[in-house]
């Protein structure tokens, strides 16, 4: 490990609600997290293993996201997935209401939906800023989903009830997503087949590299693929692919202590030499230099 290089310590987070009935599902405001943490632990780097939903009251909320540096006024919708590497920025003049809930939530239902539920969510960007009728509509859902885990009832019933409502946000999140994007002329009918090519990317970024291993797991052409990622994400398939595998190796760089060849080699790279040409073609500088010069602050 190169001199001077500080990993950050990722805190791995599980799902713990603070209800005895241990729910699938929480609602609470960022004033009740902060008088339950302290404020060293909110600006930590933490890795959860449910789904985090934002909804920015007042202020700005400044996070970071795998990498990625995000602002939300008040109105916006920041959504984290389980595995992303996540925290909150310095600053307390900012309020916000929190819902968190487990994947398997999602697979609470019967019928299609079951299918597609995870797939919706998954198809939310990571800041979405809403107007009026759709923010009163989440913040009406939020308040009406905090009652309702509080209600007096069997948890079996309770879960699928949250579950219910959980499902009917997510719908309508994404219908006015898809929405904004017709709006935008960027609406095609490509966006089901790129989440299952999204889904099948974060599964195998480690072994699969080449867009003909997608393209046969989808039963499609290369061709049809690319069209449909440049449909969608502006890019082709195998600039996401590589843009994907860059993400993996930037979080165990920045993340963990691992060896630079140790990476390269878990990342699916016969040698480290070709590891180190790949990420300098994408990051612009060697794997061990972006180790060294990450900057963590806001």
């Amino acid at each position: 490990m190169p001199r001077g290089t500080r990993p950050i310590d990722v805190e791995q987070v599980r799902y713990q609600p603070s209800a005895e009935r241990a729910l699938d599902l929480e609602v609470f405001s960022m004033s009740d997290l902060r008088r339950r943490v302290s404020r060293a632990h909110l600006q930590r780097y933490h890795r959860y293993d449910f789904h985090m939903f934002v909804h920015v009251r007042r202020g700005i909320c400044r996070a970071v996201v795998d990498f990625s540096h995000i602002e939300c006024g008040g109105g916006s919708l920041l959504t984290i997935r389980p595995g992303q590497v996540h925290r909150f920025g310095p600053g307390s003049r900012w309020d916000a209401n929190l819902l968190l809930f487990r994947p398997e939530l999602l697979q609470a239902s019967q019928g299609e939906e079951r299918l597609q539920m995870p797939e919706l969510v998954d198809g939310l960007p990571g800041n979405l800023s809403l107007d009026r009728s759709t923010g009163r509509f989440l913040a009406d859902t939020l308040a009406r989903l905090k009652e309702e885990c509080a209600l007096d009832a069997r948890q079996p019933l309770l879960n699928w009830l949250l579950q219910s409502e959980l499902t009917t946000l997510v719908t309508r999140l994404h219908i006015f997503h898809a929405e904004q994007q017709r709006s935008a002329g960027t609406a095609s009918d490509a966006p089901e087949r790129f989440r299952l090519f999204k889904r099948l990317l974060d599964e195998n970024v480690h072994q699969w590299r080449h867009v003909s291993r997608y393209a046969n797991a989808m039963g499609c052409s290369e061709k049809t693929l690319t069209r449909i990622c440049s449909a969608v994400a502006g890019v082709g398939a195998k600039a996401l692919i590589a843009s994907r595998l860059a993400l993996e190796a930037k979080r165990l760089l920045v993340h963990t202590k691992m060896p630079i060849s140790a990476i390269a080699q878990r990342l699916g790279f016969d040698e480290a030499t070709n590891f180190i040409k790949f990420f300098r073609s994408i990051e612009g500088c060697t794997p061990g230099e972006f180790r060294r010069q990450f900057d963590v602050s806001l």
